[in-house]
């Protein structure tokens, strides 16, 4: 039978991605001192280049070491190549910025070289992206993306390339619930800023993780092969029967008993008298109410949650009740849940099977750039190498245009005219302006599962190295001669 929802999903994915294309074609989606630098130097700005865009930090999380997971390509690439700019949109901000805005400057050369390489109304860009595919594991302080073209065009890119790193923060934090529980650990998002947001991430998180349960409708609507929503109840509804003219206990009753006998299925809400008292004798008593179905759990949030979770388990053994699921929340992180599973272990003497993780805040911890430090540096001119010099470390940029290869468990970051013998791990993901990259999400989850556990080290390639120790004789020769000069008044 043709799926009757296929239609208005496809028109809902467009109209998504399309969301994320610069306002609409609008070329002002980037720094201001792009405009001026291309302005001043609009030779330079002609010239082919390349950059790289490189995490130097890791994710500050235990089991993380030095490693980060791709993901991403389909919303960050989309902000620049979603679909053409328009002859109108570049015009528009022409006059805007070279006549009315504060900084009047206009790099007019690099973009009438774009209006004149295309005849029509549509403009492609002339540049190529190449980077890791999704689900790659790889680690920080390698350059994960290339950008190439004319330097003045590929320059303006860096703002939404740079947010990469929420999509790959996501993604390496997916891996790592997925290596602290069996059990998919999510029901949904809620603190992203924005709905778009929200989708980007999770669509990161099943690359990273595989994680399909999200109380995100949204998601499952769009992607029902990724995605399979969850609900149950929540404080919202269990406080709704509470009056001055009857018990707490009774009012909480009320409302699980309702649900149940509606739904016939629940992760009973404990804690919103009190977990261990009140909220225990309630759940207790629907489990015993309801014999019809087994699909009564418990859901536990806040206090003790590991003995919480043991306390439920030997209560409904104690009824004579095989084990219903107990979900636990309060943000927990891969970290805590191995430490409830392990505290559930230690008193039970049974596997923590029916134990199930809801993370919730968890996906937004360090959700920042900071957090890696992304950084997007010019690497080549005219197929000359570029380096960008720091005296903090890790912050020298690798000069060349790189590509990336596996050699055993090493990567290994070399020049894309070098000879190099290893697995090439860079695939094209833009041509000419086009996205090429349609890989699905399956593949790039199983990617993520083969590869996290691969490498143990990068280093540079026997070019990148050499030109490496190259800049930095002469900077510390060049450094070495003005200190002279400056001590001596010269």
């Amino acid at each position: 039978m043709p799926d009757p929802f296929a239609a208005a999903r496809q028109a809902m994915r467009d109209e998504f991605f399309a969301k994320l294309f610069l306002l609409g074609g609008w070329i002002g989606g980037t720094d201001t001192y792009k405009r001026t630098m291309w302005a001043a130097v609009p030779d330079v700005a002609l010239q082919p280049a390349a950059y790289h865009l490189t995490f130097r930090k890791p994710l500050a999380e235990p089991g993380a070491g030095n490693r980060l997971v791709m993901a991403g390509h389909e919303a960050m690439l989309a902000q620049w190549f979603h679909r053409p700019l328009r002859r109108a949109d570049v015009e528009l901000a022409r006059r805007w910025y070279a006549e009315h805005s504060a900084v009047q400057a206009f790099p007019h050369e690099v973009w009438d070289a774009v209006l004149a390489a295309t005849p029509g109304d549509d403009l492609t860009l002339p540049l190529d992206v190449w980077g890791f595919p999704g689900g790659q594991t790889f680690l920080a302080g390698v350059p994960c993306l290339s950008f190439e073209g004319p330097g003045g065009l590929v320059s303006y890119l860096e703002p939404a390339m740079c947010r990469y790193f929420a999509p790959v923060i996501q993604a390496t934090k997916a891996r790592l619930m997925a290596e602290a529980t069996p059990r998919d650990a999510e029901f949904g998002l809620r603190s992203a800023p924005a709905e778009v947001n929200n989708l980007v991430l999770l669509l990161a998180r099943y690359v990273g993780g595989g994680g399909q349960l999200t109380s995100n409708d949204t998601a499952e609507f769009l992607w029902p092969e990724l995605f399979r929503s969850v609900g149950t109840i929540g404080h919202e509804m269990m406080c709704a029967a509470q009056s001055f003219d009857r018990t707490l206990a009774d009012a909480e009753y009320e409302m699980m008993d309702r649900y149940v006998s509606r739904m016939g299925t629940a992760s009973l809400l404990c804690d919103l008298v009190d977990a261990e008292t009140v909220g225990l004798e309630n759940a207790l008593r629907v489990i015993r109410a309801h014999p019809e179905t087994n699909r009564v759990g418990i859901r536990v949030d806040s206090g003790d949650i590991a003995a919480q979770c043991v306390l439920y388990f030997e209560r409904i053994a104690a009824l004579g009740v095989p084990p219903r699921t107990i979900v636990f929340e309060d943000e927990v992180t891969p970290e805590q849940v191995r430490r409830v599973y392990d505290v559930f272990r230690q008193r039970t003497g049974t596997e923590p099977t029916m134990l199930f993780p809801g993370a919730g805040g968890y996906w937004w911890r360090l959700v920042h750039r900071d957090s890696v430090s992304a950084a997007f540096k010019r690497a080549s001119t005219a197929g000359v190498p570029n380096i960008k010099f720091s005296n903090s470390p890790g912050k020298e940029s690798l000069p060349g245009t790189v590509r990336v290869y596996a050699r055993g468990d090493v990567l290994v970051a070399a020049d894309a005219g070098e000879d190099v013998d290893g697995e090439p791990l860079f695939v094209k993901l833009v041509d000419q302006g086009r996205v090429v990259y349609g890989e699905d999400f399956a593949a790039q989850r199983d990617r993520a599962e083969r590869t996290w556990g691969r490498f143990a080290r990068w280093e540079p390639s026997q070019r990148v190295a050499g030109w490496l120790e190259r800049f930095r004789a002469m900077r510390a020769a060049e450094v070495a001669a003005a200190r002279g000069r400056l001590a001596g008044g010269g």
